[in-house]
């Protein structure tokens, strides 16, 4: 990855902001993009204390306007973008389905699903005149499972493996590789309003490693994907959640 450069939404915290240092590790040039300018400016900061590279972008990826104009302006920007991780995203209100309201569906299907589609529409655009390149989307296990009382969520990360498995079949012959995570429970800010006693069940009777997983981990997995190590690997939804959905 020495020299590549990798363009990541939502980089200020949790996944995306692991995922930022793990790349940069790795020697990749890091395009970051989110809506909270003092979180973004502490991961890059932290990137350049460490040696590597880094960039900053506000964002709004509910807007389709913005994702355009960021990834044209990134491009300009760096001449190149060969990663992009697709890792904007929240979790929503938790509220019976006859009790959902719409502005919190629309909400989150604006921010984790729509975003998606605009982001790889640009990024696209990107890859294809290049000749190829990797992209990883984050969806989750509540993609490939029902989730009681987060019907909005449930849908959208469903929304993100269909878009990934549609785009990787129609553009795997044109060398772009598209593919996707589906974590459970991180220890991110995600989980921040579950009650404490569903974190513990879940850790103790839900998970066979008994543990909850790390965004560290998660961006390991992402930037083996994106490598050419994952060089045969596309369409795939890789699970990471501790075995819980094994049993």
């Amino acid at each position: 990855m020495n020299n590549k450069t990798a363009f990541i939404t939502g980089a200020a915290k949790g996944i995306g902001r692991a995922t930022a240092v793990a790349l940069s590790t790795s020697g990749c040039h890091v395009i970051l993009t989110d809506i909270d300018t003092e979180a973004l400016a502490d991961v890059k900061s932290t990137i350049e204390e460490s040696g590597g590279k880094a960039s900053t972008y506000l964002l709004n990826v509910a807007d389709q306007d913005q994702v355009n104009a960021i990834h044209e302006q990134a491009l300009k920007d760096h001449q190149r973008i060969d990663y992009f991780v697709n890792n904007a995203g929240i979790g929503g209100t938790f509220a019976p389905l006859h009790l959902m309201p719409r502005s919190e569906w629309d909400k989150v299907i604006a921010v984790d699903l729509n975003s998606v589609f605009f982001c790889l529409q640009a990024q696209l655009k990107i890859l294809l005149p290049q000749g190829g390149g990797s992209i990883v989307n984050v969806s989750s296990l509540a993609g490939k499972k029902g989730v009681a009382y987060g019907v909005p969520y449930s849908a959208a990360k469903h929304g993100v493996l269909g878009i990934t498995k549609s785009a990787a079949v129609e553009y795997g012959a044109r060398n772009i590789r598209v593919n996707a995570i589906c974590p459970s429970f991180l220890e991110t800010e995600i989980i921040d309003p579950l009650p404490n006693e569903l974190l513990d069940f879940v850790t103790k009777h839900r998970v066979p490693l008994k543990r909850l997983g790390k965004p560290e981990e998660a961006a390991e997995t992402i930037a083996w994907l994106l490598s050419d190590k994952a060089s045969f690997v596309n369409g795939h939804a890789l699970v990471m959640d501790g075995g819980m959905n094994a049993g």
